[in-house]
């Protein structure tokens, strides 16, 4: 099965809070933000079968072969809706970060965790020969520096949070779009 098909299948969603409990049950030493981000970019390069997606995704959750059998059903269902949302045209996409319940320092640090890992995924499935746009490379930019966020950011508070959220899926969208340029060039996001 490739991950990237045309027919979609309905898959439920899972929150931040269920995947923290997913992995604390099987004792995986990953935090939800930061894996969602490495398994977004990893899905932004392009058609990638699930088999290797899977076996990538073990390879960075570091799964001992019982761990992985355990996880399988779950994660593969969680691969399945985050390419869902990437691809989503009407651009709903939103990078799985904690409740806003916790303090903005613990979420800032998940937003750069988030970045971090997002950069790194999207760099494990780039041909080294891939052209980017300039938007989208700016994009990219924009998610290194704001994966070097400081917890002691200096914000006005959650306004500021929200435009960084916002800025962050735009983002995503973009450099998504721009990997894959047979979707609809009309639709595509920009960034202000």
């Amino acid at each position: 099965m490739l991950a990237y098909s045309p027919c979609k299948r309905v898959v439920i969603k899972m929150t931040y809070e269920q995947l923290e409990d997913l992995f604390y049950a099987l004792e995986i030493e990953a935090g939800a933000a930061a894996f969602h981000g490495f398994l977004c970019g990893r899905l932004s390069c392009g058609i990638v079968k699930m088999t290797d997606l899977v076996a990538s995704s073990s390879e960075w959750l570091a799964l001992s072969p019982e761990q992985s059998d355990a996880a399988e059903h779950p994660l593969t269902e969680f691969y399945q809706s985050s390419l869902n949302n990437l691809e989503d045209l009407s651009f709903l996409f939103q990078p799985l970060l904690p409740d806003e319940d916790l303090p903005l320092a613990e979420r800032l640090a998940a937003v750069g965790e988030w970045c971090g890992n997002y950069i790194s995924g999207l760099a494990e499935g780039l041909d080294s020969d891939f052209e980017m746009s300039e938007e989208g490379k700016e994009a990219l930019e924009d998610l290194a520096a704001i994966a070097q966020i400081s917890v002691e950011f200096d914000t006005e508070g959650e306004r500021d949070y929200t435009e960084l959220v916002e800025y962050i899926r735009i983002a995503v969208q973009l450099i998504f779009a721009d990997v894959h340029p047979e979707g609809d060039s009309a639709a595509q996001p920009t960034l202000h």
